[in-house]
């Protein structure tokens, strides 16, 4: 078992962002992650399920089994991107959105014959940053590859705060319609793009709106993220196209989200949806939350804590990615962040409290 230090899991987080790794090339990277694990923590079965892993260290009966999720593939990199280790942090696609969080679930494996308050199951998998229908945690589930979890961590960025739940995300198409026409003479015609004026005021004038669980607070926000028409310039637009995205609170189903939806576009216009995901689950109140012994906040983003917890499985948000460095064209992480995150689930699984983390 290799000695684990801050050293350690910057070397393996700049050889994960080292892979190229896109959405829908993870063939690669998810040989090598199985490799590692062979390789740093033996007495580990792997079983790799199209380009995605479950690792499982030998259980022992009577404790409890904590699950730790992490994706392997990254957004495309820019073109100036380091791969470097400097100034105290890790350079490199990914590092933060989360090759960082996978060199501690690695060192979390590395380490499992030592950690006695729970058995860990570490989960690597593909597509997480693609279309949420592609995403290759559901295909994975369906194998039965992965076993029954009392708890389990999505180690995606969050500055090493523990966030709860998430907000659910909806993506729909909203198809204004005209009457194409010269431009030269739009009393001819009626412009697609004007049709949708009324309805970007609303929208503009929604804000957001504020829901609370206990303590914490989710933001519900709908905006308007992309606009298109097809027709050439001196040419009236018959269609005018609107992306909307909208993020729901913990709490709310995803049909009633989208009948807010479209109540909001009151019959102006057609609509599609062509993207969902539900809400996460809000688990404040969960034991192992008071082990882990630091303050809570809510996820105002869409993680595969929502996967899970409607599965039954109490999860949370844990990682040590920053989440303003996730996809920036220079990407990286601290390396004191990996130690602190290691450090935290050392602690966790070895049944020390958070209290002596300091």
């Amino acid at each position: 078992m290799p000695v684990v230090d801050a050293s350690l899991l910057a070397a393996w987080t700049l050889e994960l962002c080292g892979i190229p790794s896109v959405t829908g090339d993870e063939d690669a990277v998810c040989g090598i992650t199985a490799a590692l694990v062979a390789k740093v923590a033996p007495g580990v079965v792997v079983t790799r399920v199209g380009n995605s892993l479950v690792c499982r260290p030998p259980a022992v009966l009577g404790r409890p089994t904590v699950g730790l999720f992490g994706h392997l593939d990254t957004v495309k990199p820019a073109t100036d991107q380091p791969l470097e280790v400097s100034g105290g942090r890790v350079f490199g696609c990914g590092a933060s959105d989360m090759k960082g969080g996978l060199a501690v679930m690695l060192a979390i494996l590395a380490r499992h014959a030592e950690l006695t308050a729970a058995n860990v199951v570490a989960v690597f998998y593909d597509k997480e940053e693609g279309p949420a229908v592609d995403n290759g945690l559901e295909p994975l589930y369906a194998t039965g590859a992965v076993p029954d979890l009392d708890f389990a961590f999505c180690l995606e960025p969050t500055d090493n705060r523990v966030q709860v739940g998430c907000v659910g995300g909806l993506h729909a198409e909203v198809v204004f319609r005209g009457r194409r026409a010269h431009s030269a003479r739009p009393w001819q015609g009626e412009n697609a793009i004007y049709k949708a004026t009324a309805y970007l005021a609303r929208l503009r004038d929604r804000g957001r709106i504020a829901v609370p669980f206990g303590d914490l607070t989710y933001y519900e926000v709908m905006n308007a993220t992309m606009a298109s028409t097809v027709n050439s310039r001196n040419v009236l637009p018959d269609a005018f196209t609107l992306n909307v995205n909208y993020r729901f609170a913990p709490g709310k189903a995803v049909e009633a989200a989208k009948q807010e939806l479209l109540d909001l576009v009151d019959g102006e216009a057609d609509v599609t949806f062509i993207d969902e995901a539900p809400a996460g689950a809000v688990c404040i109140d969960h034991p192992f939350l008071t082990r882990l012994g630091l303050p809570l906040e809510p996820k105002q983003a869409w993680t595969d804590v929502a996967r899970l917890t409607a599965r039954g499985i109490p999860a949370v948000n844990f990682g040590p990615g920053e989440t303003a460095q996730a996809h920036q064209a220079r990407e990286s992480i601290a390396i004191a962040d990996l130690d602190f995150n290691y450090r935290a689930f050392a602690a966790f699984f070895g049944g020390q409290p958070g209290a002596n983390l300091a």
